[in-house]
């Protein structure tokens, strides 16, 4: 066989190809483009792709999804991961979330792999609690409709409402696998349940360190939402009438929240009248109106005894806006890794179109009172609060730390975790250096 006979049958498939291409792509009488521009031009484009895409695509599709994924691909146009659409149900939770309070079943729940939720934990006298349902139990419909192959957030947001004292029918499988909702061996039990107001707690673990001969409070702040200050404000009363002689308050894994929440704070710490926690500066001139400054209300603080925050590159948004507040005004000693760096203001719009979904957009950015930006840089500037004493973490130190602040977090038996996890006394080295400079001791890293 010669070799231009090869080369022939070799080039033959690619000319098919591209003719069955050219078939499909060229058509005569192509129609001519539609004179609308602007935001005409823009409807007509996504209507179009959207027909299209339900008469001619392979498959099932859901025209629900379809939109919310369009109006999702707008926002992430703007290149910052900040500024997102959020549809109803994610509309839903953030509401919730800010709020602090919501009306739900008392359980914590964890996700399998096929959907299902295993019930891990059961709040004492909550819904669940009433109704009869175990941990361990697998929810795997609500309100008769299936959660297998359903999103977490999707499923969790079901079994929460804003309507005290409503009903919602949980089914669970009982007796078989706690990591499978499909366990033919188990039993389907379907369980009216109650649904109650769950107070959301931010502030945890609030106890007594020892350390040189001296005793200090420590507490724990993991997010900010409406009712945080009071149950901070109570945590320092508490442990201030107990002997505290300073205060340690970590915020490592704060992932920030409501801003007037951290105002609140700081404003507790600080005596000064009509001192900066924070402004706004925004990059874009019609938006500069809305830039404010946000000073303390009084000269009155609920304590005067020191303070050390711990922080962690974990430690973002309203929780850097603190950190970095009390440590301009030199209130605060911080200790830890830099924080995050999310310094945006994000102004949340319900669409008039359907208040059910909404639109946070980064409109401004925040700036410590001497100036600082907090918000990460686009071209690699850090961003963040830098701690006074930067303690970088030790592999598998933070791990461990985690496992144990969710532990804390769950408001779990304290001690019978303790009992049971090998994982608990390990020394935590920002802790240490934090209770040594309160003592005025020498701060030993190791």
């Amino acid at each position: 066989m010669n070799r231009y006979f090869i080369f022939s049958f070799a080039f033959l498939p690619v000319l098919v190809i591209a003719g069955v291409i050219t078939m499909f792509l060229v058509r005569p009488g192509e129609p001519a483009p539609s004179k609308a521009e602007g935001l005409a031009k823009d409807f007509e484009l996504y209507a179009e792709i959207r027909q299209k895409l339900l008469a001619h695509y392979d498959g099932e599709l859901d025209e629900e999804e379809l939109r919310n994924a369009a109006l999702k691909g707008l926002a992430h146009g703007t290149g910052d991961d900040y500024t997102r659409v959020l549809p109803p149900v994610a509309t839903k939770g953030q509401d919730m979330d800010l709020e602090g309070r919501f009306f739900g079943i008392g359980v914590t729940v964890e996700q399998n792999v096929d959907g299902s939720l295993r019930i891990t934990h059961i709040v004492q006298n909550g819904g669940a609690d009433k109704a009869g349902l175990f941990k361990d139990d697998v929810i795997v419909a609500i309100d008769e409709t299936s959660i297998l192959g359903q999103p977490y957030e999707a499923s969790v947001m079901r079994i929460k409402s804003n309507i005290e004292n409503s009903v919602v029918v949980i089914s669970v499988l009982r007796g078989g696998n706690p990591a499978s909702g499909r366990d033919a061996n188990a039993k389907r039990l379907d369980v009216p349940v109650t649904r109650s107001a769950i107070e959301s707690y931010s502030v945890h673990d609030a106890h007594m360190e020892s350390a040189h001969g001296r005793r200090f409070g420590y507490l724990r702040v993991s997010e900010f939402v409406s009712n945080t200050y009071e149950q901070f404000k109570a945590a320092v009363d508490e442990l201030a009438s107990g002997g505290a002689e300073g205060f340690v308050i970590d915020l490592r894994g704060n992932s920030g929240g409501r801003v007037d929440t951290a105002r609140e704070m700081v404003d507790s710490l600080l005596t000064q009248k009509d001192a900066v926690i924070t402004f706004t500066r925004s990059t874009r001139e019609s938006n500069r109106e809305g830039d404010r400054v946000l000073k303390t209300r009084d000269d009155t603080a609920i304590t005067s005894l020191p303070v050390v925050l711990l922080v962690d590159a974990n430690t973002a948004s309203a929780a850097e806006l603190m950190a970095g507040a009390l440590r301009d005004h030199g209130r605060a000693y911080v200790i830890g890794t830099r924080t995050f760096g999310k310094g945006v203001v994000q102004t949340i719009f319900k669409l008039s179109s359907d208040p059910n979904y909404t639109v946070n957009i980064t409109t401004t950015q925040y700036f410590t009172p001497l100036g600082r930006r907090v918000q990460k840089g686009k071209n690699g500037e850090p961003g963040g609060v830098q701690p006074d004493l930067l303690l970088e973490w030790k592999s598998g130190e933070r791990e461990k730390l985690y496992s144990r602040l969710r532990a804390r977090t769950a408001r779990y038996n304290i001690e019978e975790i303790k009992k049971q996890s090998n994982w608990w006394d390990f020394e935590d080295r920002m802790l240490q250096a934090a209770l040594d400079f309160l003592a005025g001791t020498p701060v030993v890293i190791k």
